[in-house]
């Protein structure tokens, strides 16, 4: 695909590649850190089959009145929503984790006998997944494969398994962090 690009297309992605390789951390830490809420604008947004009903943006979310900065990601009528990310990953970074929580969003009227799905593909592979009907924050920190100085492809999904109605979800401060 890169081989397609003109020479000016390759610069800019050379220079938003370099841009993402640089760490995210003040001086005197050897930590490195990916922000999915700073780099939204980056993401592509979908739909596993149709988009209707699907509500997918940035913002404040509060979660059982506990308010964080988040991916809100409802669910169309059908399938998943899906947020996907391009990833540059550094060489040399080790326990790279992703760090997140999952939420319905106060407000919601999601009955006791309904849930919605969260997902994180990573490469075309499910790394994680959970499901969730209440209104509270849920806290994760998954391990990931393998993946420095590659182009990471990472998912955020929900579903709303067959009902999208009051799936108000959200993903609270999406990260990949890493040490060199």
């Amino acid at each position: 695909m890169l081989a397609q690009l003109n020479e000016e297309q390759a610069q800019l992605v050379r220079t938003y590649i370099e841009s993402l390789l640089r760490p995210r951390a003040d001086a005197t830490s050897n930590r490195w850190s990916f922000d999915f809420i700073e780099h939204f604008g980056e993401a592509k947004v979908s739909a596993q089959r149709d988009k209707n009903g699907m509500e997918v943006q940035v913002g404040e979310a509060t979660c059982d009145q506990v308010t964080r900065p988040a991916l809100w990601e409802h669910p169309p009528l059908t399938g998943a929503a899906i947020i996907s990310y391009a990833v540059p990953i550094p060489p040399h970074l080790r326990a790279l984790k992703l760090k997140f929580f999952i939420g319905i969003r106060d407000g919601s009227q999601l009955p006791n006998d309904r849930y919605v799905a969260f997902r994180v593909i990573v490469n075309g592979w499910k790394l994680w997944s959970a499901v969730k009907n209440s209104r509270g924050w849920d806290e994760y920190t998954v391990a990931m494969p393998e993946l420095a100085s590659d182009v990471a492809r990472i998912e955020f999904q929900t579903d709303g398994l067959g009902d999208h109605r009051w799936n108000w979800a959200v993903w609270g401060e999406p990260k990949l962090i890493s040490d060199f």
